[in-house]
């Protein structure tokens, strides 16, 4: 394991408190995990970011929980600083073995995780094959829908590749635009956003691997079988389905029926990025979600 601190300016600005954040590697699962800590003796808390962000797109968050909870920002494989592995796998349960794999190289405590999107896929996954790893979860906007059930297999298998494809030529375009170019474009798509997020944002495009598409984006796994092994407390984040968010009211309504403990943070007026687009109620509920659980 390799630890450092984090150089100034690798946050837009170069912010006095990033300065004094940890940052290093570990070996976990394999291969090797970047990330950021911002230390401390409180309760152990873990951010995993989604699909082409990176750990440093968790920063204003980490601000704001630094000063109760050791915090810790993960680069997921492909992402950021991590590893680039030969084979992309498939993602949810190998980043879930890299997240065990990196609590057990930093010692923590069965830390509560906290994921988006992707992030909160490997989270979930993870809180449903390792049971005892974990004291808690929350997550953004998570990968939980249902099919069309007379939508053929051909069909769904087409729609999977076009979105792949998709995805592909966004990565080729983060990687030949200038930075400039690429703020612009994230100013005019997300006006609301802060500059500082927008910067972290782009920049964490700039270093996303095409090689993450070497594999399936999502897994496959049901939510609902998935569900059904969580036992620690939940905290979910939604949003407007209308506005980009992929969890829908019937399909939380079919979640809580399989788990009545779960708790809900609906956000308004936020579609996926719900940290980004209203962080004043999401860190509330967080702060909230993290006080009872951890204290």
């Amino acid at each position: 394991m390799t630890r450092k601190e984090a150089p100034p300016g690798s946050v837009a600005g170069g912010r006095q408190r990033m300065t004094q954040w940890q940052q290093g590697d570990v070996l976990a699962n394999g291969i090797r995990i970047h990330y950021y800590r911002t230390g401390g003796d409180g309760p152990p808390v873990v951010l995993c970011h989604g699909f082409s962000d990176n750990a440093l797109c968790w920063t204003a968050l980490a601000r704001e929980l630094e000063t109760d909870y050791d915090v810790v920002m993960v680069d997921a494989r492909f992402h950021g600083d991590s590893e680039v592995p030969r084979q992309a796998g498939d993602p949810s349960p190998d980043m879930a073995a890299d997240l065990i794999g990196l609590i057990d190289a930093l010692g923590l405590d069965r830390p509560v995780a906290v994921g988006h999107s992707m992030g909160a896929s490997y989270v979930f996954y993870a809180a449903a094959t390792y049971p005892d790893r974990l004291r808690a979860i929350a997550l953004e906007d998570p990968v939980w829908f249902d099919p069309p059930p007379s939508v053929p297999e051909k069909e769904m298998a087409d729609a999977m590749q076009r979105r792949t494809d998709e995805r592909r030529a966004q990565i080729a375009r983060y990687q030949t635009a200038s930075f400039e170019d690429l703020l612009a474009s994230c100013r005019e798509e997300h006006p609301t956003w802060d500059d500082e997020t927008r910067e972290l944002f782009v920049r964490a495009k700039q270093q996303l691997s095409p090689r993450i598409l070497d594999g399936a984006i999502v897994h496959r796994a049901s939510w609902r079988a998935l569900l059904a092994k969580v036992s620690c407390p939940l905290l979910v984040f939604t949003g407007d389905p209308s506005l980009g968010a992929i969890v829908t009211d019937p399909v939380y309504a079919a979640a809580e029926g399989l788990y009545p403990a779960m708790e809900r943070a609906a956000i308004p007026g936020v579609g996926h990025h719900v940290r980004y687009e209203n962080p004043e109620p999401y860190t509330a509920a967080m702060k909230a979600f993290l006080a009872r659980i951890a204290g």
